[in-house]
Order: C-alpha cells, then sequence, then structure tokens
C-alpha cells in the first residue's frame, strides 16, 4: 500500500462496516481510479483509523451509511 498523499486527490472516507459493527474502514481513492483501504477492529479501533487517514492521506471524511 502506497503511504503517501498527494494533495490534488480527495480525503481518504472513514465508515463503520456494516455487517461488523465496531470495525472501521479507511478508503482512498487516486485519480486514476485506483483505491487502497485499510480495516481496524479491536480496541479504539475508530480512533486508529482516523490516526492513519490523517498521516497517510492529510485527512478524511467521514461517511454514515443510513440502515
Amino acid at each position: 500500500m502506497t503511504m503517501t498523499s498527494k494533495p490534488d486527490n480527495e480525503p481518504a472516507y472513514l465508515f463503520e462496516d456494516r455487517q461488523s459493527p465496531d470495525d472501521w474502514h479507511v478508503q482512498w481513492t487516486d485519480n486514476d481510479g485506483g483505491f487502497e483501504t485499510a480495516i481496524f477492529s479491536g480496541p479504539r479501533a475508530r480512533e486508529r483509523a482516523i490516526i492513519f487517514a490523517e498521516r497517510c492521506y492529510g485527512g478524511y471524511e467521514e461517511v454514515h451509511f443510513d440502515p
């Protein structure tokens, strides 16, 4: 996984897994349509996902899905 962010790209998206509550995903898409995903589970999963998104991609947008 590439750990660099490019300023002209969108921020990473942060969202909770629909099937496994308390698991958090960080997804980032580049300008060519490629994407990277990281999944965090266990204690403080959301907090660790946020730290990862900020360090690797320069920011994030949290997304909430309707049930």
